[in-house]
């Protein structure tokens, strides 16, 4: 089985300052290592639309939808099922599902899994849903032992800076922000001693913490900083 995961641009145009999509690591790393996995970033080089695949997965945001859903009509039309996930997704799952086969709401951990195996076996459903999401909701996952598979930017032309991921969501939430809204007002953070020897594996000197609310646990990001110190890297 072959995955193409595609990350669309704004307009169906390249840009010069593309960063890696830290989302398909994560997906990458949650797929079991038979399948076949492949990348297309819009922003960097241009979708080959006849290339065989089982299952186009595509990161939809709200500033990429309507190009994302011009993405997967072209597949559709081949015959080839198409899955979306992210935010915009999450936020109007009813719209996204004109124009995909299943839906994914909320975060990947826990369903992406599930989702891989319905595809072998042509049975996709719909929607996926993680977890109850919104306002003072918890999800059911935990950040602890999360793996980042970044061999699919080998070879890519991204800005020479590695994004990290420590936490997600806010404790504030606030109402007028989006993180709350999917996040609720839960605070996930993964154990300082797997960020710190990410970065270490990484052999870079530029890293881009890409946190929601990195200074929301004072004591967790301080102990974070001080452990980063040794590495002389900067963030």
């Amino acid at each position: 089985m072959k995955i193409t995961f595609i990350r669309p641009s704004l307009n169906g145009t390249p840009s010069s300052d593309a960063m890696e999509p830290l989302v398909f690591a994560i997906l990458a790393g949650l797929t079991p290592p038979e399948i076949e996995l492949v990348l297309y970033d819009e922003r960097l080089e241009p979708i080959p639309y006849e290339e065989p695949t089982d299952l186009v997965a595509l990161t939809v945001e709200t500033f990429t939808a309507r190009r994302a859903y011009q993405i997967a009509a072209q597949f559709r039309q081949r015959g080839v099922a198409v899955v979306m996930g992210g935010y915009h997704p999450t936020f109007v799952p009813e719209e996204a599902q004109h124009y995909a086969d299943a839906v994914v709401i909320g975060d990947a951990e826990g369903v992406w899994e599930q989702l891989v195996q319905d595809a072998k076996m042509g049975k996709l459903q719909p929607l996926y849903k993680n977890s109850v999401l919104g306002k003072n909701q918890i999800s059911g996952h935990s950040l602890a032992g999360l793996k980042f598979d970044r061999r699919l930017f080998q070879g890519k032309k991204y800005l020479p800076i590695n994004l990290v991921q420590h936490g997600r969501g806010c404790r504030f939430a606030c109402d007028f922000c989006s993180i709350s809204t999917f996040y609720g007002s839960q605070l996930q953070q993964r154990p300082v001693q797997e960020v710190v020897a990410e970065i270490e594996s990484l052999n870079k000197n530029f890293v881009f913490l890409i946190d929601d609310n990195i200074f929301v646990n004072e004591s967790q990001a301080e102990q974070l900083f001080r452990a980063l110190i040794p590495l002389k890297i900067r963030c």
